[in-house]
């Protein structure tokens, strides 16, 4: 059941996504929840309303939409100042496009940007890598093998990057370039034998750097084994 005053109908007649293809920007802080879509702000079917004095359901209250900016074909680009209430936060952005009074409930996921003090962008590498495996080869070299995660957010890595933190001697840092795969492998040579090292995995993007791992392992030098014989077996 649905009871209203004829004379309050501009409370559902707001239509912000009527006309031409268009797009509208959603901002929201502190989760990607609080990027809220439009239904949750229209009263459906089953709602009993009440208003007077102590209820304001004028225009500027009951909305269908919480969009921050809104734009129309052949624009391209919204304009949006980050508030200062912002400031120091996470910020959730989400664009969704509109035609003719109906409005794509999502185009895409949110992406995330940190803002700092000051209302910046703080840049960030925000996926995630770890080791999978270390394997001793010939001459004191290890071999790792990692993955690499990426998300939307913040910064993409150009590169990996393998840094002995602890164990004997000085050993040069390794890197690998990111080409977008998830796997990667790194050799790191010339190590001691049967000493403990622990290496460190970075991804880094000009001077941001994100540490992705820890791992310790030590080192063959004399390398596994050589072959002595083959026997050949039926199968």
């Amino acid at each position: 059941m649905r009871i209203y005053c004829p004379s309050m109908n501009y409370v559902y007649n707001h239509r912000p996504f009527a006309g031409g293809l268009g797009a509208a920007l959603y901002v929201g802080i502190g989760s990607p929840q609080n990027i809220r879509y439009r239904r949750g702000l229209v009263p459906d079917g089953c709602d009993f309303a009440l208003w007077g004095p102590a209820s304001d359901f004028g225009g500027d209250v009951v909305k269908k939409t919480l969009y921050v900016e809104t734009i129309k074909s052949p624009t391209a680009q919204f304009s949006y100042t980050i508030p200062a209430a912002y400031y120091g936060e996470e910020v959730y952005f989400q664009v969704r496009t509109h035609e003719a009074d109906i409005e794509n409930e999502s185009i895409y996921r949110p992406q995330a940007l940190q803002i700092d003090e000051s209302g910046n962008g703080v840049n960030e590498i925000r996926g995630r890598g770890r080791f999978l495996s270390v394997e001793k080869r010939d001459g004191g070299t290890l071999r790792f093998r990692f993955v690499y995660d990426s998300v939307r957010d913040g910064l993409q890595p150009s590169q990996f990057v393998i840094t002995k933190t602890a164990g004997p001697g000085s050993v040069d840092p390794v890197a690998v370039t990111h080409s977008g795969k998830r796997y990667y492998e790194l050799d790191v040579p010339s190590l001691a034998d049967a000493t403990e090292y622990t290496f460190q995995l970075s991804a880094e993007n000009g001077p941001t750097t994100a540490v992705l791992d820890t791992l310790t392992a030590t080192a063959d030098a004399a390398g596994p084994p050589a072959i002595t014989g083959l026997t050949a077996e039926e199968c």
